[in-house]
């Protein structure tokens, strides 16, 4: 029985892993001719310069999320132009706060998500130790379908694993 997803998200936050997420939520939203939500979430947390403990002020935070959405518009006219997609099903945000609560407390149910795509990688090792994986977070806590995004190196060494277990 196929399912027929109407309202996809995908959170991007310039990582590779978010690359790969937005690459499979495009395929995904023209195979369902569904509605695509591309959400970047800034987290205050995690704005600060470098990593220091240095709080940027509100100018500073108002020219990042002035950049944010920039990229953000051209990135909906790029999608639209080299995809096909009608302007009415795409639309981008942009939310602050921390990236799990937000995906899943927030956003999915507001705008009835009936799928989320995530991508597998983003923060380092040493970050997600210590936070935790959005990733990990949607998956366990979403109302909805999730479908975690990987490149095709990940898929050969997961399978790789498997196939050695």
């Amino acid at each position: 029985m196929a399912i027929n997803y109407e309202r996809i998200l995908v959170a991007i936050d310039g990582s590779k892993g978010a690359e790969i997420a937005l690459d499979t939520a495009i395929d995904v939203t023209k195979r369902n001719d569904a509605h695509l939500d591309i959400l970047r979430v800034l987290d205050l947390n995690s704005l600060e310069y470098g990593g220091a403990g240095i709080a940027l002020n509100g100018e500073q935070i108002y020219t990042i999320e002035q950049e944010n959405e920039q990229y953000l518009s051209e990135l909906r006219d790029k999608l639209i132009k080299e995809h096909g997609f009608k302007p009415e099903q795409i639309n981008v945000h942009i939310r602050f706060g921390n990236p799990k609560l937000v995906i899943v407390e927030d956003f999915q149910p507001e705008y009835n998500i009936d799928m989320i795509i995530v991508g597998s990688t983003g923060k380092s090792f040493l970050h997600r130790l210590i936070t935790g994986s959005v990733a990990a977070h949607v998956i366990r806590t979403a109302k909805c379908d999730v479908l975690v995004a990987r490149s095709t190196e990940e898929n050969l060494a997961a399978k790789e694993k498997e196939a050695k277990e």
